[in-house]
């Protein structure tokens, strides 16, 4: 599914890290100021937790995607921040809008994820837009999970998929939607339950 520049939130590249044990696995804490990596612990319950939770999620967003035309990527959609609408075109030209919000900016080259909470302040993004990734930093505080802490994580594609699916649960939102961006960053955002508008 194709973007046009709507947005107008395109993350510059982050460095890539060249220290530390990350290989791909797991999930990995990173502070480039102090250029600090280390992987974080996830006590069992934290795994379980999100096992159990993208398991839900990949069970249903095959049937929503379908349902809603996300997947296919003949279709068009647009984020209006100020508005905090979603908006897809589908390829017979019928549109749907939805609430919005962004979970994180993941680097599929460096597989740095950095949290919505996280953005750094001029980039200017609403509140309500990173407000489901406050919710789950919020609770990551509540409950101790470590990757909901750190505003900058290590992790690969299954990893940010399953935080994505954690932030989407805590926020009570149906739809996760991954685009990329741009050469090589990808968002996560969730969305409420869509409604045609044609």
């Amino acid at each position: 599914m194709t973007r046009p520049d709507k947005t107008g939130l395109e993350p510059a590249r982050p460095s890539q890290p060249s220290w530390g044990d990350y290989a791909g696995e797991g999930i990995w804490s990173y502070h480039a100021t102090n250029r600090e990596i280390r992987e974080l612990a996830m006590p069992a319950r934290v795994r379980d937790l999100m096992t159990r939770v993208a398991e839900g999620y990949v069970e249903r967003l095959p049937a929503l995607y379908t349902d809603w035309s996300l997947d296919d990527p003949r279709g068009q959609w647009e984020a209006f921040p100020e508005q905090q609408v979603f908006r897809v075109t589908t390829v017979k030209r019928r549109v749907w809008y939805a609430r919005y919000g962004l979970l994180s900016s993941w680097n599929h080259e460096t597989h740095s994820w950095l949290w919505a909470w996280a953005f750094p302040k001029d980039w200017k993004m609403p509140a309500g837009v990173v407000a489901p990734a406050w919710a789950l930093h919020r609770e990551a505080a509540r409950k101790g999970w470590a990757a909901g802490l750190e505003p900058s994580l290590l992790v690969n594609e299954g990893e940010a998929m399953r935080l994505a699916c954690l932030a989407a649960h805590v926020s009570g939102l149906p739809l996760i939607y991954r685009a990329r961006v741009n050469a090589v960053n990808t968002q996560f955002f969730v969305l409420e339950q869509p409604v045609w508008a044609s």
